[in-house]
């Protein structure tokens, strides 16, 4: 039985810190990131790390709906190949503010401007127009699959419930069990018995030691009696 909870405490303590540790990079992670986005709005510069949900079937099988894409702020032009992913905002359909995430399809150089031709990945056409350097927020680094499924779900009520309550039940519960084995020692240390009175052994030691001197100090004496008596009878 002591066997079973200390595994079933040991695989808990684990699970337990190793999602505390996810957690605390991750807040570590977006912390970073919210503080560096800020900074380029202000300073009006591109982040060097950018987040986004794709929403958009265009770049299927490559990018699926509901992917995270990681971007890497880009600012040269020769830091665009290609092939590449890029983020990039269109100069000609309306988007509403919001990014394009496509394939570079073709690079062009017009009057010393370089344009980049872009294309998804499920589309038949490249897009309309073209981009530019200024325009491009990044290049595609890392892919997240269904990250915004997970993102929809911790955005519910629910999902936000399970997400706090289950790291923090499972931390009460591996503090319940620490206390439960503490109370379980203390028993043990307390049942222990004693080997003996060692308090009386340690005075019957000390009273034989003294007897011994009382005994030792009685035979001087009666020999200095013997002398005394000795040198009496010599006079």
């Amino acid at each position: 039985m002591k066997n079973k909870t200390y595994i079933f405490k040991t695989i808990l303590d684990f699970f337990s810190y190793l999602l505390l540790s996810v957690l605390i990079f991750l807040s570590a992670f977006f912390g970073f990131y919210i503080v560096e986005n800020a900074y380029a709005n202000i300073t009006k510069t591109k982040p060097l790390i950018s987040l986004y949900v794709i929403v958009s079937p265009s770049m299927v099988p490559t990018i699926n709906v509901h992917d995270m894409i990681v971007d890497f702020g880009v600012n040269k032009e020769d830091e665009v190949k290609e092939n590449d992913i890029v983020t990039f905002y269109s100069n000609v359909i309306d988007t509403g503010g919001y990014t394009i995430t496509h394939r570079v399809n073709k690079i062009n150089v017009f009057n010393n401007e370089t344009r980049y031709v872009t294309k998804g990945d499920n589309n038949k056409s490249v897009d309309v127009g073209f981009t530019t350097i200024d325009r491009i927020v990044g290049k595609v680094f890392l892919i997240i699959p269904n990250i915004g499924k997970f993102q929809e779900f911790i955005s519910s009520k629910w999902g936000w419930l399970i997400i706090v309550i289950v790291p923090s039940v499972a931390i009460l519960i591996a503090d319940i069990i620490k206390l439960i084995n503490l109370i379980r020692i203390k028993k043990e240390i307390i049942n222990i018995k004693p080997v003996g009175n060692i308090e009386h052994k340690n005075e019957i030691e000390s009273n034989k030691n003294l007897r011994v001197l009382y005994e030792k100090s009685n035979e001087l004496e009666k020999q200095k009696e013997e002398e005394n008596e000795k040198g009496t009878n010599i006079n």
